[in-house]
């Protein structure tokens, strides 16, 4: 299945009038249409690709590209008013800017969040932590907390991607073998990366 290319929309449609067509050499008017040409994905505008203008001798019927004809047609034809590309024709691109801008301010909020879990830990916080097994990463979840102290209970499992460190954050996955940290061995975890996420619900 295709799900990107190129496609046109029509832009604008007029007449030329006292021209000779080079086809008939009859002195006539010419029909012309212009067009933006644009790429898509699934069908949907991402960035303008120039236009393309049409000619059609309103005598003989033959149509010509715009650079296929005389000079002076030419000249006749950029004197005409023509649109400007379309926004339409951007929308795909605008879609995918605010996207990345979503994210980017997703991401900058989390890590804003974090930074405040991290100082004032609460039960059920699930930290994701880069195992003392060498590139493995597992979770620990938060059971208890004191005023200096924070109690987490391991998940038995490890994975070997941190893209999949939901898979295996399940309850049925923790054992029952309570750990005890202080606050700031919790902030300096943390601070050194071997807690890399939190999550809290």
């Amino acid at each position: 299945m295709i799900f990107y290319g190129t496609n046109s929309s029509r832009l604008k449609d007029g007449q030329l009038p006292n021209v000779t067509c080079p086809n008939c050499q009859t002195q006539t008017s010419m029909t012309y249409s212009v067009f933006g040409k644009y790429a898509y994905i699934y069908w949907i505008p991402i960035f303008p690709m120039g236009k393309v203008n049409v000619l059609e001798c309103n005598s003989c019927k033959r149509t010509f590209k715009l650079k296929e004809l005389p000079e002076q047609i030419q000249r006749k034809f950029e004197t005409e008013k023509h649109t400007g590309i379309p926004i339409l024709h951007f929308s795909g691109l605008a879609i995918i800017l605010l996207i990345i801008a979503y994210f980017t301010y997703s991401t900058s909020k989390h890590k804003d969040d974090e930074a405040n879990y991290v100082k004032d830990p609460s039960i059920g916080d699930v930290y994701s932590v880069l195992s003392e097994t060498k590139g493995q990463y597992t979770t620990m979840k938060v059971t208890g907390v004191t005023n200096d102290s924070v109690y987490v209970i391991f998940n038995n499992y490890e994975i070997d991607k941190r893209s999949g460190i939901n898979k295996i954050d399940k309850a049925e996955n923790y054992g029952d073998l309570i750990d005890g940290y202080t606050k700031e061995e919790i902030v300096s975890l943390y601070t050194e990366k071997t807690i890399y996420n939190i999550d809290r619900d």
